[in-house]
């Protein structure tokens, strides 16, 4: 049968059709054969991409452990190395226990010029006090009891209030000292005062304290 025409297009004769079906049975075949090249391909990349980052993932995993083996070293290094400081620091400073002993005795030097300059002052408030009290036995004598003698009186009775604190915290803060010191050894027990010190508390005040409260 030929080949004519029917409305306006060609039809192919009836002998033309099974090799047309298989031309198009063979482009569709190269079609997939070319896209299953293309996706081999692809998958053989991605395999070969894949290995790699699974080797470096590994690598970076024993990268990683490394590192924190060595953190966990240089900790238990540092740690050491700072009780080894801490140590060293202390031993330095019992080394250094002459700069505490001549600490301690500047402060007992200052303690004792304290003391010193106390005494001395209070032996001015004394002389004071006692001038006064004897300004007072003229004064009744001369004025009798009027306001002057009244005020004069008032400020002697006075004062002992106003200084009891001050009198009652050297008074503790003195004692417990010397309690402890001869609780604690007794090694001073044959050891003297300084000769300042003797001189002020011991010859000087005993006679003038006597006087002090005779006139109480």
């Amino acid at each position: 049968m030929e080949s004519g025409r029917k409305g306006g297009k060609t039809v192919p004769k009836a002998s033309d059709w099974p090799s047309l079906k298989s031309e198009a049975i063979s482009q569709d075949i190269e079609a997939l054969e070319r896209d299953l090249a293309s996706l081999r391909a692809r998958v053989e990349d991605d395999s070969s991409g894949f290995a790699t980052l699974e080797q470096q993932v590994a690598e970076l995993r024993e990268n990683l452990l490394r590192t924190r083996e060595s953190v966990t070293e240089r900790e238990a290094r540092l740690a050491d190395k700072q009780r080894e400081l801490k140590e060293a620091k202390r031993l330095e400073a019992l080394a250094a226990y002459e700069d505490d002993l001549r600490s301690q005795r500047e402060a007992a030097d200052q303690a004792a010029t304290a003391a010193t300059d106390y005494l001395a002052a209070l032996d001015a408030y004394d002389d004071e006090t006692l001038k006064l009290r004897h300004i007072l036995e003229e004064m009744r004598g001369a004025f009798g009891s009027d306001e002057r003698v009244t005020k004069v009186e008032q400020v002697l009775q006075d004062e002992p209030a106003r200084l009891r604190g001050t009198w009652e915290a050297v008074m503790a803060a003195t004692k417990w000292r010397m309690e402890a010191r001869v609780d604690e050894t007794e090694t001073v027990a044959g050891e003297e005062l300084p000769q300042d010190l003797q001189d002020l508390a011991q010859e000087r005040r005993r006679a003038r304290i006597k006087e002090y409260f005779a006139k109480s």
